[in-house]
């Protein structure tokens, strides 16, 4: 019996479901039946169990071929021929791929991820299974996606860190679907990374503290752009040269994750990349510029200190450095972008003698060696500078001549 159900005369019941009036009949004890325009499969399944599954039609001859699979089913769990869970996986396997990839996304605003990146691996998982013609769970096998690579690489059209972030999307999703079940194993995992040092097409460099000068001045004297007024662009430079935090982190900052008094920020785990919450000093320099851009704007603890995003910095960012007279790509080919400043903040530390375990701590990178490879910029005045100090080795002595040879005829 329906609750809120009233019995009528002839034993009619009348009761509401999902805002609309339902009618049926007094069958039996607290039991209604009532007509339904579809048909619904009943049989016994493997354990013994009577079951009834709606079919979804109006038309008996369909109905009576789904309740015609359903008994096949049975009939092969019980031959041993197929197992209940490989027939679920693959009732799964016919959900919409698109409808796969929005559960994906699903997932990925579960785990933290933000919005950018969530967008920005979607994106990628989405254009290579369009170009491999991968448009159902069947199709994707490691053999489409191989040949997707070979002729990336032998075409030269994107570089082997881009093929890599491609990978790291798509395997992550397939990932996804052996974790829920889908796929008994990943069939994506043999394929390796590409070697990223055998075809680095992009290498930043860091600035010079002459450029960095030249930068912050030229931006103070310019003209408001989509990432802000002046004074704005020139704090997030300065934010970006004296934390190493990364564009993406701090357009997530808010006064909330500031230590006025300790002169640190908290770095929550859902705005970073690794994921990881940290705690970083701040100068006080620095803590004062942030304390007068919340008090001038009326910023409340939770809301955004800035409002940039990569495209508007990035575009607001070359166009300073024009204005400041600074190449983006200088004539050995290494070249400027946001993420320089980061690596600028690297090399200012190393510059001034500060250990690597040190530098390693404030960048917040899992070993050394990714902040001596890619993120402390050594000029080569710099090296030479460092083999004076050996000159002591490396100059010819002169001999004494009251030194004989063990080797010389006396």
């Amino acid at each position: 019996m329906p609750p809120g159900a009233t019995i009528g005369r002839n034993g009619v019941v009348t009761w509401k479901a999902k805002g609309k009036k339902r009618t049926g009949k007094l069958s039996g004890a607290n039991k209604v039946s009532m007509q339904v325009d579809t048909w619904t499969a009943k049989f016994t399944d493997e354990n013994g169990n009577i079951r009834r599954v709606p079919t979804k039609t109006t038309n008996r001859d369909v109905a009576e071929g789904i309740l015609a699979q359903y008994e096949k089913e049975v009939a092969r769990i019980k031959t041993g021929v197929v197992t209940r869970e490989e027939l679920d996986q693959a009732q799964v396997r016919q959900t919409p791929f698109a409808d796969l990839v929005e559960q994906f996304r699903t997932k990925m605003t579960a785990d933290g991820c933000v919005v950018e990146h969530i967008n920005d691996t979607l994106r990628k998982i989405t254009v290579l299974f369009e170009v491999c013609e991968i448009d159902s769970l069947a199709k994707i096998r490691r053999e489409p996606i191989e040949r997707w690579i070979a002729n990336e690489v032998k075409m030269k059209i994107r570089s082997a860190r881009t093929i890599n972030a491609y990978m790291v999307a798509v395997k992550s999703f397939v990932q996804y679907l052996t974790d829920t079940g889908i796929f008994t194993s990943n069939p994506l995992k043999p394929i390796r990374k590409l070697n990223e040092d055998l075809d680095r097409r992009k290498v930043r460099r860091a600035l010079t503290p002459e450029e960095i000068d030249r930068l912050l001045t030229a931006t103070a004297s310019g003209i408001p752009r989509q990432a802000g007024q002046p004074d704005e662009r020139v704090l997030i430079y300065r934010l970006l040269l004296g934390t190493g935090l990364r564009s993406t982190e701090l357009s997530l900052l808010t006064p909330n994750q500031i230590d006025f008094v300790q002169c640190r920020i908290r770095i929550e785990a859902a705005k970073t990349k690794n994921k990881k919450a940290d705690m970083l000093p701040l100068h006080p320099d620095l803590v004062q510029s942030l304390k007068d851009r919340i008090e001038a704007n009326g910023i409340k603890p939770h809301e955004r200190l800035f409002h940039h995003d990569q495209e508007s910095i990035r575009r607001a960012f070359y166009a300073d450095l024009h204005a400041a007279g600074i190449e983006r790509i200088g004539s050995d080919g290494r070249c400027l972008d946001v993420h320089s400043l980061r690596k600028t903040f690297g090399t200012l530390l190393a510059m001034a003698n500060v250990p690597l375990p040190t530098v390693q701590r404030l960048m917040r990178h899992s070993t050394p060696d990714i902040t001596a490879k890619l993120y402390v910029d050594v000029e080569p005045a710099s090296m030479m500078q460092a083999l004076d100090q050996l000159s002591v080795f490396c100059t010819p002595r002169s001999t004494s001549p009251n030194l004989v040879s063990p080797n010389d005829k006396v």
